[in-house]
């Protein structure tokens, strides 16, 4: 037995908070019955609609994806622009992304259709890190990263990392590590405008436990191993105090 939210998510009709309010407004029955209570617990044997329609409980599939440079991070675009569904030849689920990564940067993309695990991935209270080598311009000293980890304010929008470190220092350029507790839209590029240090690279190497595979290329996925996925589950099952 589960909470229907909980099913609902896992079964991939939405993220965990669109269910409670799809339930909330009574869009939700169990055996032809309405139910408002998102903790309502099911086994899964029931009837359960959504809108009308019968929620089937899905297989869940994870899967990671090296995202390249210059796709957007979105499974359809209007303008016809190159988004990261183009690159899920052979993916025959229906999968959505967990986060977003801008145009211009690359790295660490899941996707799943564990709507659960991807509410808890992305939702800033849950503190997941992510973190991503910057390669940007100009030789970064010790004391800028400090300033970004104290927290800066621009536009009236606070921003902050949690860590940083120099990696290495070439004659015009810095690469270092940073990681983050929440994606705010450009959140990296901004702090190091900031700074004085314009990203020239933004790579993505993990989240959570979940760290880029080495192996394969920019353009290229992998389903996630099951030792993977249970890092995942129980990473998320520690954060939650279960």
């Amino acid at each position: 037995m589960e909470r229907l939210n909980k099913f609902l998510a896992r079964a991939g009709v939405a993220s965990r908070r669109k269910c409670d309010q799809l339930i909330k407004e009574g869009k939700v029955t169990i055996n032809g019955r309405i139910t408002t209570n998102p903790a309502e617990r099911v086994s899964g044997k029931e009837i359960i609609k959504v809108e009308n329609k019968v929620v089937k409980k899905e297989e869940l599939v994870y899967i990671e994806l090296y995202k390249p440079r210059d796709y957007l991070t979105t499974l359809y675009d209007p303008r016809g622009r190159r988004t990261v569904a183009d690159l899920l030849s052979g993916v025959t689920t229906r999968v959505f992304p967990v986060g977003r990564l801008d145009s211009e940067s690359e790295g660490l993309l899941l996707f799943t259709n564990d709507g659960a695990l991807s509410y808890f991935l992305t939702h800033p209270r849950f503190e997941v890190e992510k973190k991503y080598l910057v390669y940007v311009e100009g030789k970064i000293e010790k004391r800028g990263l400090s300033i970004l980890k104290k927290g800066i304010t621009v536009k009236d929008i606070p921003y902050r990392i949690r860590r940083g470190e120099i990696k290495e220092i070439y004659s015009n350029c810095s690469v270092v590590e940073v990681t983050l507790l929440e994606g705010k839209k450009h959140e990296i590029r901004i702090m190091f405008d900031y700074l004085g240090h314009p990203v020239l690279r933004l790579i993505r190497i993990s989240m959570g436990p979940l760290v880029l595979d080495k192996n394969i290329l920019p353009g290229e996925w992998r389903f996630l191993s099951d030792e993977e996925v249970q890092l995942l589950q129980k990473y998320q099952e520690e954060k939650l105090g279960r």
